[in-house]
């Protein structure tokens, strides 16, 4: 065999065992999510709420304000103020990305294994301020992948124990990871979704804000 013919397969070897490596760990990471998202949703089950329903079998009440945070303080504050790192926040649904996820609080390396994380340092989502979530695009189930199909007028749910909380997308746009502006508080309650950009690299930060636009509690069956 040519010195050069060598060359070439023994490149060919290296590069196939790095492939099948990546495919690999990417595999694990996906197992070890998918894992974790079905005790979450065992625990949401557990916790009584009808928020661990199917969206389309979730009762929300018509009745009140667009905008309904009545007992906001005592329920889903006093909810999220209890949480430990990692206990289950609430659940994100968006029909544009195909996303029907479990949110967990806190974005370090154990908490994004779970699922996106609420970013502890931004607002709750609530009648003030700026909620940030971050999650992954290519490992541990990657539940942003599809973040950037997100376009403006899109509708993202986000459900505490208590209430549905809607937002609709107002803009996205790219930005480096020191720009953490991105969470400064807002005169309207916004929704700030992050993800790496572009997908396999840490570049930049792809930022969806969503504001809000309807805030209705969940109603318990027979209610």
């Amino acid at each position: 065999m040519r010195p050069r013919d060598a060359l070439t397969r023994a490149l060919g070897n290296v590069f196939l065992g790095v492939a099948v490596g990546l495919l690999g760990y990417y595999g694990l990471t996906s197992i070890l999510s998918w894992t974790e998202q079905a005790r979450l949703r065992q625990e949401l089950e557990h916790l009584g709420s009808v928020s661990a329903s199917a969206p389309d079998d979730i009762d929300v009440s018509t009745h009140g304000p667009a905008l309904d945070f009545t007992d906001w303080e005592s329920q889903d504050k006093a909810y999220w103020d209890g949480l430990a790192e990692g206990d289950i926040f609430g659940r994100l649904v968006i029909e544009r990305m195909d996303l029907d996820t479990i949110v967990v609080k806190g974005v370090g390396v154990a908490d994004l294994k779970k699922g996106p994380g609420w970013v502890t340092s931004t607002a709750l989502p609530g009648p003030s301020g700026n909620c940030g979530i971050s999650g992954h695009r290519t490992t541990y189930l990657a539940p942003f992948r599809r973040i950037d199909q997100l376009v403006s007028g899109d509708v993202i749910d986000f459900y505490s124990p208590y209430r549905r909380y809607r937002y609709t997308v107002v803009r996205t746009f790219t930005v480096t990871p020191d720009k953490v502006e991105v969470f400064d508080p807002t005169e309207v309650p916004t929704l700030t979704l992050t993800a790496c950009h572009p997908p396999y690299s840490a570049r930049l930060r792809y930022i969806v804000q969503a504001e809000i636009t309807e805030v209705r509690p969940l109603q318990q069956s027979g209610e």
